[in-house]
């Protein structure tokens, strides 16, 4: 009795063990290529955001704020047939590393609120931020610029 009752627990035992351990999965970042056709190039060196008609503008080179705006705009959402959008709040100009500029136009939303962006010379097509990453968005902005 006293082996099957071994046998029994030692088969638990390794039944348990081989188990695949629910592990909370970290966040894992985006590639800098957007799947999404935001921005063409790989690897961003910066970026800079100013409001348009103002002298005010934010410099960024930092990686973390770099990797933090490129995980906003992951989340972009191409919307056909919604690209007559007015006056933009801000302009964005994203450096490549290989020395390439984009610029966006970048309409923010309120808290709580979509944002939308688009590309200059893209007249088909706008991305959509949802509300989630408007917060983020103004967050990662603050009061810099507004």
């Amino acid at each position: 009795m006293k082996k099957i009752l071994f046998a029994v627990s030692m088969s638990i035992i390794l039944a348990s063990c081989q188990k695949e351990s629910a592990a909370p999965v970290l966040y894992d970042p985006p590639a800098s290529n957007m799947d999404n056709g935001l921005i063409d190039f790989e690897e961003w060196e910066g970026f800079h955001l100013s409001k348009p008609g103002s002298d005010s503008r934010l410099n960024e080179d930092d990686a973390l704020m770099i990797q933090a705006i490129q995980e906003v705009f992951s989340g972009a959402v191409k919307v056909e047939g919604m690209a007559n959008l007015e006056d933009p709040d801000f302009i964005m100009e994203v450096d490549a590393a290989n020395g390439e500029q984009q610029k966006l136009l970048l309409w923010l939303g309120d808290e709580g609120e979509e944002s939308h962006v688009k590309r200059v010379g893209d007249s088909n097509a706008v991305y959509s931020l949802d509300e989630k990453w408007t917060d983020r968005l103004r967050q990662l902005v603050g009061n810099d610029l507004e």
